[in-house]
């Protein structure tokens, strides 16, 4: 009899050891739900990732639109000067004086003085190259002309021969012709901006507005 109740002793411990170390295993329901938390931790993530890239894309800036305004007399051209200047203090738009009629200017950029200047003159008239002079005043003063040339092929002709005769650092810049008309090339990323200037070209109804790539 004694070892009946040894052995419903020790069945009793382990019964009891069992559910008291029961309490201590890793549940599968946590794993679980730790592991669902980690998906909705990832697809939060995805989301805010997703707005960001959305908002970021709505940041970016709509490309710049361009407009032609040509057709102007000059005396309707300068007072279309003072409202534009006006407009681009209210909104953000550049605008440039284009001229219809252009020369290609050959030159050699301005030396320090005059005295440099005459030297680099010498020099170019040594190796071959006639026709230069130097410019006595304005922005260019000191700068050596090499030509007016009526198309940059005619210009660009002029440069491959100083080169061939070993000048270096020509350059062609556009003049507008004198007595030359002139337009205006509008540019802003402000589409508002073109509701303003078609009000401005009601009092010009012989000129035209058109809408055009910016300029690089």
């Amino acid at each position: 009899m004694k070892w009946i109740a040894l052995t419903l002793l020790v069945a009793n411990l382990a019964v009891a050891g069992f559910f008291v170390g029961r309490g201590q295993w890793p549940q599968d329901s946590a794993v679980q739900t730790a592991s669902l938390n980690v998906d909705r931790l990832s697809l939060r993530s995805q989301s805010a990732a997703g707005q960001r890239q959305d908002s970021s894309a709505a940041a970016t800036k709509a490309p710049a639109l361009c407009i032609e305004w040509r057709g102007l007399s000059r005396d309707e051209f300068a007072k279309v000067r003072e409202q534009l200047k006006a407009l681009a203090g209210e909104r953000v738009m550049s605008f440039t004086e284009v001229p219809l009629d252009t020369r290609q200017w050959v030159i050699f950029p301005p030396l320090p003085s005059a005295e440099s200047a005459a030297a680099k003159l010498d020099e170019l008239v040594a190796a071959g190259l006639t026709d230069a002079f130097v410019v006595k005043d304005g922005t260019w003063r000191n700068a050596i002309s090499l030509g007016l040339y009526t198309d940059a092929d005619a210009a660009q002709r002029r440069v491959l021969e100083a080169e061939s005769k070993g000048v270096l650092g020509t350059r062609v810049e556009v003049l507008p012709r004198q007595g030359t008309d002139f337009y205006f090339v509008i540019r802003s990323d402000d589409p508002e901006m073109l509701k303003s200037l078609s009000g401005i070209k009601q009092a010009y109804p012989n000129s035209r507005q058109s809408r055009v790539a910016c300029p690089s």
